[in-house]
Formats: structure tokens, C-alpha cells, sequence
């Protein structure tokens, strides 16, 4: 009996397994489109032959500062559009466009002035995955590097872990957990008192995906990040994401601080992946 049992759990932690496996394909890009939370990477990659095709939107919150009587407000947005894909067996090959749009409003004595600057630039990286989850510690881990021209001339390296929990959610799609390091070079050359803002330094960031519901078609996706530019505060996001069970389809919403202010604001994702690996290997 001890037997048997012990024969059926193993038959359904690989099918649980198989079933992360498909999915990891379908996970998201970040900002600046490696595939893993909106801001930091993950260890998982495309299925063979899959590519991930995703349209980003983030506010990245205003700065508000008074200088010499007039008042300033630099308000930040990013939109961007993605893809990622899998070359060979373990190498990720991601990039895009992005498109940064600042705007610059002061107020002098009731004397309201606008300037606007609009910043396009690709979008480029490379992640390569070691391990897999089917390994004797069961971690994934990844490391790779990547560039933003308009997010801040963001050059960018990082190793990363990634663990599916599926004890502890029992017969519910797995948690899955991410911790990694990064290291950040930014010069931030916006409009006005943004243009000062620079960064060279390492972060740690952690992050976490759990099943809201029992499919996983709704989770909750949330990361923290340690400071990654002087001047800034602490990033993180927090957002639900919707993919339909076993659908190529997702969009999320959420929150979030990139780093460089010290204010939120919302972003929105919608994606698609074109899962080629699925009609064979």
C-alpha cells in the first residue's frame, strides 16, 4: 500500500511538474521584456520553438519639487512592446521598443509652463538557464544581461532562481518563488531635474506568483527590490494577472514603483505566446 502510494505521488508531482513546464512558456515579460515579473527577470524561459509577444504600459509616478518660488512636477510614462523567445536549448533571446514620454510642468507665480520630451529606443537582452526544476534541488536558475535605450540607458545584469512550490498548495496550481541579485547602470537623461539621476550599483529582489483560484487562471503576482538607484526608493509591483487555463492569452494589472521616484503608479500588460514547441519537440 506504502508502495503504491508512494508510486502515485511521484506519477503526480511530475504531471504537476509537466504542467509548470507548459505554462512557463505563457509567463510574462518584464518592462524592458525578459520573460519573468514586470520589473525583474525569472529563471523560466519560452518552450522550445515559443515566442511571447507582449505591449506594456507603465507610470512611472511624478517628482514634485519647489526651486527658487516655482513650483516643478515631471510626470514619466512607458510604453513598450515586447517579445522573447527560446534558441536552442536553454538560451532566451528578448527585445523591443520603448517608448519613454516625459512631461515637464512648472508654475511661476501662477505662470504655467509645459515641456514634453519623448525618448523611442530598442529594447535588448539574453538570459541563459542552467538548471531545471526536474533537477535533484529543484530549482531553476538563469543568469543573463540586458539593455533599455529609453529606460534610462539601463544597462543591466542579474542572476536568478526560480522554485514551484506544489506541496504547499496541495492539488492547486504551484506558488512559484524567485529570488535573484542584479546589477543596475542607469543615466536617467530625461527633461529638466530628471536629467541628473544616476544609478551603478547591485540590488537584491525577490518575488512570488500564487493561484488565486484553483486552475491558476487568476494569480496574484507581487516582487520587492532593493534600492537600485541613489535618490530613488524601494521598487516593487504588485498586480493579478488573468490567463485562461491552458490559453495563450494574458493581461494584468497593477501597481508599482520602478526605483527612479519615490511615487507609484498603475501599469497594465497584455501578451500572447506562440507556443510552437506544443505540436512537437
Amino acid at each position: 500500500m506504502n508502495t503504491s502510494f508512494k508510486a502515485v505521488s511521484r506519477v503526480a508531482l511530475a504531471g504537476a511538474l509537466l504542467a509548470v513546464a507548459g505554462t512557463s512558456a505563457q509567463a510574462d515579460t518584464t518592462i524592458t521584456g525578459a520573460v519573468g515579473l514586470p520589473l525583474n527577470p525569472t529563471a523560466q524561459i519560452p518552450l522550445p520553438g515559443g515566442i511571447r509577444v507582449q505591449a506594456d504600459y507603465f507610470d512611472l509616478g511624478n517628482l514634485n519639487a519647489t526651486a527658487g518660488g516655482t513650483s516643478i512636477n515631471l510626470s514619466n510614462k512607458v510604453y513598450g512592446i515586447h517579445a522573447a523567445g527560446r534558441v536552442g536549448g536553454q538560451l532566451e533571446i528578448n527585445g523591443g521598443v520603448s517608448n519613454l514620454r516625459s512631461r515637464l510642468t512648472t508654475n511661476n507665480n501662477g505662470v504655467i509652463t509645459s515641456v514634453s520630451g519623448n525618448n523611442t529606443g530598442l529594447d535588448i537582452g539574453a538570459k541563459y538557464l542552467f538548471s531545471r526544476e526536474t533537477d535533484p534541488v529543484g530549482v531553476r536558475l538563469a543568469a543573463g544581461a540586458g539593455y533599455s535605450d529609453a529606460l534610462a540607458n539601463n544597462i543591466h545584469a542579474y542572476v536568478v532562481g526560480s522554485k514551484y512550490f506544489g506541496t504547499v498548495t496541495g492539488e492547486r496550481v504551484p506558488i512559484t518563488g524567485h529570488l535573484g541579485l542584479r546589477y543596475d547602470r542607469f543615466r536617467f537623461g530625461g527633461v529638466g531635474v530628471n536629467a541628473g539621476l544616476r544609478s551603478n550599483r547591485m540590488s537584491a529582489f525577490a518575488g512570488v506568483e500564487v493561484p488565486i483560484i484553483r486552475n491558476g487562471s487568476l494569480q496574484f503576482v507581487g516582487e520587492l527590490q532593493s534600492k537600485n538607484v541613489s535618490g530613488g526608493n524601494t521598487p516593487y509591483s504588485a498586480s493579478v494577472r488573468y490567463r485562461p487555463q491552458g490559453q495563450p492569452f494574458s493581461a494584468s494589472l497593477g501597481i508599482q514603483r520602478q526605483g527612479l521616484f519615490n511615487d507609484n503608479g498603475i501599469f497594465a500588460q497584455v501578451g500572447y505566446s506562440f507556443d510552437a514547441g506544443r505540436n512537437g519537440r
